[in-house]
């Protein structure tokens, strides 16, 4: 990941403009902080003022996930994909992926194998949408290359699926990748467009038509047709939502999100970037109110009035359900058992990022344990540091941030007893969650004080 890819701060906040920068957000969610004073009712007042409802909108993902990457590279960036937990991904260069690689459990692909078919592909959360209909369409056909290509850049195919939800709405989901202007593609992009243009019209008989890929054409420069794209009856997400942030490492615009003919029922309401491995971004678009999406960890409050172990089974399994390519920024006064710290090494296993703090005065075996996995150095993204002075850092007696979990997203846990069993299995052992934007940076802000990082 690059900028501030090693803190992986969520950077899907609904609530935050994308021209809003990583400082003044920082910044604003301190004085915030400060003003609020804390406490339980803070949470209840912040959730209820984010809650955007039952969420009957749509969360499409763009993803050039860049042919020849290592398979750690593309591991991570794909789990960035799913953590945004999206209706739809449009993928492009994904031709030797596997299906079940862009496909895990709960998502469905369409494209048809092959070099060029295969290149891009739709995928569809299964829980919320069930297919109508599905294919593959040939978006430009023009066969040459040089010595140093290993494909025909002039020849590109779209996928692209018909769905409908529970609540009786049907949306089609194109996915492309147009040909970038060489000796021999020179003069397609508009060709390519119309072709796009003409699949959606016929698509849209059955609802909005929606339309994701890397286009290689920036928006920002003349090149850009856009009187062609407009009179095509193509509406940029970018022009909707009033925000064009770079899409390449390069600087450029180039992987861009259409709607058909436009939907007053489907808005813009948010579009953001996350930085990959790839040279492009993932693009995140909102349409309508996206909503909260179902998740394990919904806030309140957790007790072991009943049962000795909830809360420290709690820990675990936020811990367990973090996914690939997420972070985990755990704390806790002492730790002890062999619970948590099997759960960190499953965690690492599958690809998650996991930063610790303790408290111990002296070195625990379990302490060097996780340094041996982690590592010690503060500025990798996975880490485990030792801090003494507990009470001057800010934390509480233990503490779980997930950037995801169990289908949450911005995760936090306060528990007022150490991740020790005796002590969790204490009456009066509590845990707080809450999974607003303000209560999770508000903490990840004091978690890497705690360490001395600055952010």
């Amino acid at each position: 990941m690059r900028t501030q890819s090693s803190l992986r701060r969520p950077r899907w906040s609904r609530g935050l403009p994308a021209t809003v920068t990583a400082l003044a957000v920082l910044a604003t969610l301190l004085v915030l902080a400060a003003a609020s004073g804390g406490g339980r009712g803070t949470l209840e007042s912040t959730a209820a003022a984010a809650d955007p409802g039952t969420g009957s909108g749509i969360r499409l993902v763009q993803a050039n996930i860049k042919s020849g990457m290592s398979a750690a590279n593309t591991a991570s960036d794909l789990g960035q994909v799913f953590a945004q937990l999206p209706d739809f991904i449009t993928y492009n260069e994904v031709s030797s992926r596997p299906d079940a690689m862009l496909a895990p459990p709960g998502y469905a692909i369409q494209r048809t194998p092959g070099t060029y078919t295969g290149a891009t592909a739709v995928v569809w959360d299964t829980s919320r949408w069930t297919k109508l209909a599905s294919g593959t369409y040939n978006i430009s056909e023009v066969w040459g290359k040089s010595k140093k290509q290993k494909v025909h850049w002039g020849v590109r195919y779209a996928n692209w699926v018909t769905v409908r939800n529970a609540e009786g709405r049907t949306v089609s989901v194109i996915a492309v990748h147009f040909a970038p202007a060489t000796k021999y593609t020179m003069g397609l992009t508009v060709p390519s467009y119309q072709r796009m243009a003409a699949l959606a019209q016929t698509l849209s008989a059955q609802g909005p038509v929606l339309m994701g890929g890397d286009v290689n054409v920036n928006f920002r420069t003349a090149a850009y047709p856009r009187n062609e794209i407009a009179a095509l009856g193509l509406s940029n997400v970018f022009d909707l939502f009033g925000v064009a942030p770079a899409t390449h490492d390069s600087g450029a615009v180039i992987d861009h999100a259409y709607l058909y003919q436009g939907d007053p029922l489907l808005p813009v309401t948010n579009l953001t970037t996350v930085g990959l491995h790839s040279d492009h971004h993932l693009v995140v678009v909102d349409l309508g109110n996206v909503g909260q999406r179902a998740g394990a960890f919904a806030p309140g409050w957790m007790s072991n009035k009943d049962d000795a172990k909830t809360t420290l089974r709690l820990a675990r399994s936020a811990i367990d359900q973090a996914p690939p390519g997420s972070a985990l920024h755990l704390a806790t006064k002492k730790l002890s058992g062999k619970g948590i710290y099997k759960s960190i090494v499953n965690a690492r296993a599958r690809g998650v990022e996991v930063q610790i703090i303790t408290g111990h005065r002296k070195a625990t075996p379990l302490d060097r344990k996780l340094a041996k996995l982690l590592g010690t150095k503060k500025k990798h993204k996975s880490w485990a540091k030792r801090k003494s002075n507990w009470g001057k850092t800010g934390l509480p007696r233990a503490i779980v941030l997930a950037s995801s979990s169990g289908g949450t997203r911005a995760v936090r846990i306060d528990f007022n007893r150490t991740w020790v069993p005796k002590d969790q299995k204490r009456s009066g052992s509590v845990a707080q969650i809450r999974s607003d934007q303000l209560g999770y940076d508000e903490m990840f802000i004091r978690f890497f004080a705690a360490v001395g990082r600055t952010i």
